[in-house]
């Protein structure tokens, strides 16, 4: 698979998600206690991506691994319903555009 891009991203770690308006553009916010993940879609395109963690060993939803201060998710992030389509894989804070 080729990458087409790459976009650093930031992991923010917190209890609550922070509303639309208040979220950055290549943040992504983690509530481990409500084991969701948000963040504005990575093209630029200001679309709000939500990804449920999977943290009770269910297929369903997003596998979250940390690697020191990186964050990497599988499986990718397929954003097909936003009008950019965007997809992209994030593996230790690099979105891989695909």
């Amino acid at each position: 698979m080729k990458t087409i891009k790459k976009v650093e991203v930031i992991p923010i770690f917190c209890e609550f998600i922070p509303s639309r308006s208040e979220m950055k553009q290549g943040e992504i916010y983690i509530s481990k206690k409500y084991a969701i993940s948000c963040h504005l879609c990575l093209c630029g395109c200001g679309e709000e991506s939500a990804m449920p963690l999977n943290e009770d060993g269910s297929i369903d939803g997003w596998s979250l691994i940390k690697n020191n201060n990186k964050v990497s998710f599988a499986p990718s992030i397929g954003n097909f319903s936003f009008k950019c389509k965007s997809h992209y894989i994030i593996t230790n804070n690099i979105a891989n555009f695909v």
